[in-house]
């Protein structure tokens, strides 16, 4: 079986941003505006394959319509994700292609004239237009009328062919990673037309998918079936798709999708190509070499940096810096700039030349220093972004053996590996800590074999901070405070997962681009997932129980200062008179008798009783308690 490259997801960040601090301190920006495009260059790689096309090829026969559990049929479903696709391609922009095609269907539309394939959305960049066809093909209703389902099987290698002529249409297919996106829940296509001529269709199309791969064109099947029915891809496609080992088919056939949120886990897994961020040598000592291969991590999202547009064209604006004389308002040139670093009072001037030298601290790449054990490196240190590392056989050769055998020996002996990273020329070295990992093996399509680079903070990044003490709640004083305490965070905190909830300022953020892309007039309701269930029904007894704890504590009577002498000599000035406390027994009768007496703070109680000439002492169930006797007394009076 042929192989191939395996499929997982990827995100677009920029490599590493800048250079941060320098040899010249915060000035060393400065410097960077004026190195020349040598003194520039990084271990970044740039690679042909810049953009994605990609068409979805979609079953449309009847059982891919039939309904399950959800009340939604497969085709539903895979339309729901193409959308989604769709939808996130035209907000983050780029020049990607997305075309969509179906097969047994009805009616034809293809450039060949094979009957049953409908090409539905012709290979372009996603657009509003593309976004409010797939709505309107959603209807299962539109759909039959104007495309319709098969009454009998479409041959399924002129499907592939289709795909095919599509692609080399395009003029920019040299320049992009060409996908085709494969959606169906029949495991034998063409198994209705017999034997022999099921044998030779086949057979027809193990050949194309040979010269799929032959034109660089990627065939990724994605399984689906609501019934649940299983999936067996040795009936027919294991010829065709790309298995890495024996053990492929049968971890292959346990992938089939059951409903939206699993197939759309899969599809980008296998849709999204891992592209290396950067490619750069490790050295190991003055005579050994690795080819590496550099790729960004999973980060959290944020909202892009907004960009200044020019209102009478909409273009982008471009910036450019120039220096002026203060004397003359002249533009100066490069050989009229010198460059000077303050020493006492005198300014020390560098040539260009110079200013290379000074900051030249070798060529960009990865030595290995070190090694030291795995429990070394900390958690509170991986305060930058990590990146992954995997071997680039096209860099060196026998840089895959060399880095499998150093990720073993690593696993082995529990360590890990401390290297410097001069990841730009003229830029500041960073040691960088290198973890080895394994892939999952009961996931067939994580391939996290390699080694995550940590980039160590300096020390001056790392302090000692002293807190202050904090209070401590003791249960001597308030007895069982720290227990209902403990229940109400237990059932606020439960088995939650932050990570399983969507950020609400960020899906707001994205749908007001959406609606402005789709050229909606209103963007769609965002449900903010954080907002507590209402009147927090499951903690209610929790915080009843420390709010009758709370009640119960008495309030401390307020101490009474002592007055400084005044000014002048004299002693002090006049007493204020105290404000006589209007007691209306009516009003504490009426909450006497209705229980609402525990509404009352404890001071308010204490001038009832300070009014009736009762004690004040005991805790605030004690001073209602004397309360409600002292009124039982006059009724029975």
């Amino acid at each position: 079986r042929r192989s191939s490259s395996r499929m997982s997801s990827s995100f677009d960040f920029p490599f590493f941003g800048s250079s941060g601090s320098g040899a010249f301190g915060s000035n060393d920006f400065a410097f960077d505006e004026d190195l020349d495009d040598d003194n520039r260059q990084s271990i970044a790689a740039r690679y042909e394959k810049t953009r994605d096309s990609v068409i979805f090829l979609v079953d449309s026969s009847e059982k891919m319509m039939k309904t399950g559990a959800e009340d939604k049929s497969s085709f539903d479903i895979v339309l729901e994700l193409v959308k989604n696709v769709v939808q996130n391609k035209l907000i983050q922009g780029g020049s990607n292609e997305i075309g969509v095609c179906f097969y047994n269907t009805e009616k034809a539309k293809n450039s060949n004239g094979f009957a049953g394939i409908y090409n539905a959305i012709e290979l372009d960049e996603p657009d509003a237009k593309m976004v409010k066809e797939l709505e309107r093909l959603s209807d299962q209703k539109i759909f039959r009328d104007e495309i319709g389902t098969g009454a009998s099987e479409c041959e399924f290698h002129r499907a592939l062919w289709t795909c095919s002529a599509v692609f080399s249409r395009r003029k920019n297919a040299k320049i992009s990673f060409q996908q085709i996106m494969l959606f169906t829940g029949n495991d034998r296509p063409n198994f209705t037309m017999g034997g022999a001529k099921y044998a030779e269709l086949k057979t027809k199309a193990t050949q194309k998918a040979r010269d799929l791969d032959d034109l660089d064109i990627n065939l990724v099947l994605n399984p689906i079936n609501v019934d649940g029915t299983q999936f067996k891809i040795s009936h027919f496609f294991a010829d065709l798709l790309v298995v890495e080992d024996e053990d492929g088919i049968a971890k292959f056939d346990e992938q089939v999708a059951l409903n939206f949120e699993d197939l759309k886990g899969k599809c980008y897994k296998r849709m999204f190509k891992k592209r290396a961020l950067a490619s750069c040598p490790m050295t190991i000592g003055d005579d050994i070499k690795i080819g590496l291969k550099l790729y960004s991590t999973i980060r959290a999202a944020t909202k892009r940096s907004p960009v200044q547009l020019d209102s009478r064209v909409n273009q982008k604006l471009t910036c450019v810096t120039k220096w002026v004389c203060g004397e003359t308002g002249a533009v100066l040139e490069d050989y009229q700039i010198n460059h000077f670093y303050p020493y006492g009072r005198e300014k020390v001037k560098f040539t260009k030349a110079e200013m290379t030298d000074i900051k030249d601290f070798g060529p960009p790449g990865i030595k290995l220093m070190g090694f030291k054990p795995r429990s070394y490196l900390k958690w509170e240190q991986n305060c930058k972004s990590p990146l992954f590392l995997r071997p680039d056989e096209g860099q060196v050769k026998g840089s895959t053996t060399a880095f499998w055998a150093l990720l073993e020996e690593m696993i082995n002996l529990r360590k890990i590996a401390i290297a410097r990273v001069i990841y730009r020329k003229a830029s500041v070295p960073r040691f960088a800590a290198l973890l080895p990992v394994k892939e999952n093996e009961k996931d067939p399509w994580d391939d996290k074999t390699g080694m995550y680079m940590i980039f160590l903070p300096f020390s001056d990044d790392t302090r000692s901070l002293d807190f202050p003490p904090q209070p401590v709640a003791d249960d001597e004083k308030i007895p069982g405070l720290i227990e209902s305490t403990r229940k109400l965070i237990t059932a606020l905190v439960g088995d939650v997962n932050p990570e399983s909830y969507q950020n609400p300022s960020l899906q707001k953020h994205y749908r007001a681009l959406e609606a402005m892309a789709l050229e909606r007039e209103e963007p769609e309701a965002v449900e903010d997932e954080l907002v507590p269930s209402d009147g927090f029904q499951d903690i209610e007894a929790e915080i009843k129980a420390i709010e009758d704890i709370v009640n119960e504590i008495e309030e401390p009577e307020p101490r009474k200062r002592k007055k400084a002498a005044g000014r002048g000599g004299r002693s002090g000035g006049a007493k204020k008179a105290k404000v006589a406390v209007v007691i209306n027994d009516a009003d504490y009768r009426t909450l006497a008798e209705n229980n609402g007496l525990k509404s009352l703070k404890v001071a308010q109680l204490k001038d009832f009783l300070r009014a009736k000439d009762l004690a004040l002492s005991g805790k605030k169930a004690d001073l209602i308690e004397r309360i409600q006797k002292y009124f039982s007394d006059q009724d029975a009076s």
